[in-house]
């Protein structure tokens, strides 16, 4: 007596269809994996710096300063402009110079002094908030700086190395 086996017992059955499945599983699962990238991705070494509406980065690394781990919350406040130390170990003393510039020709950038005040710096100056700005917070003997990019309607933002 001959007894036939099923279909799916037979290996060959598991070649035929296994293994394409197996290989349009894993494409999607790449696909995902390209899709989403994880952290380590968007992390640069360097300096980063914005020409026109190009990011560039350095690929040397300047030395770590006292700022590095550091940052400012830079708001306005009526017609004043405020820099406030997200830390209590931010250096202190002297004034800093806020530059903003525009990649807009037509609006004319703008450099405002701020002074030492009670809760960090603080400047007279307004802006306009129909643009985005280009924000560069440096104090005077230029030790540090700290970039970020202000949107438009934006009322603060956090400046970081």
């Amino acid at each position: 007596m001959t007894k036939t086996r099923s279909t799916w017992r037979e290996p060959m059955v598991w070649m035929l269809v296994g293994l394409p499945l197996a290989s349009v599983v894993i494409g999607f699962a790449l696909l995902f994996a390209a899709v989403h990238p994880g952290r380590e991705d968007m992390e640069t070494v360097g300096k980063v710096t914005r020409v026109g509406k190009l990011l560039v980065a350095a690929q040397d690394r300047e030395p770590p300063s006292e700022v590095d781990t550091r940052g400012l919350i830079l708001r306005l406040k009526g017609d004043m402009i405020e820099a406030v130390p997200m830390d209590g170990d931010f250096p202190r003393g002297g004034k800093l110079r806020l530059t903003l510039s525009s990649s807009d020709p037509a609006v004319q950038g703008r450099v405002i002094q701020l002074s030492p005040s009670e809760l960090g710096w603080r400047g007279v100056g307004s802006m306009d908030g129909g643009h985005d700005w280009l924000v560069e917070l440096r104090p005077d003997n230029a030790t540090w700086s700290l970039r970020g990019e202000w949107t438009a309607q934006a009322r603060f933002i956090r400046l970081t190395p």
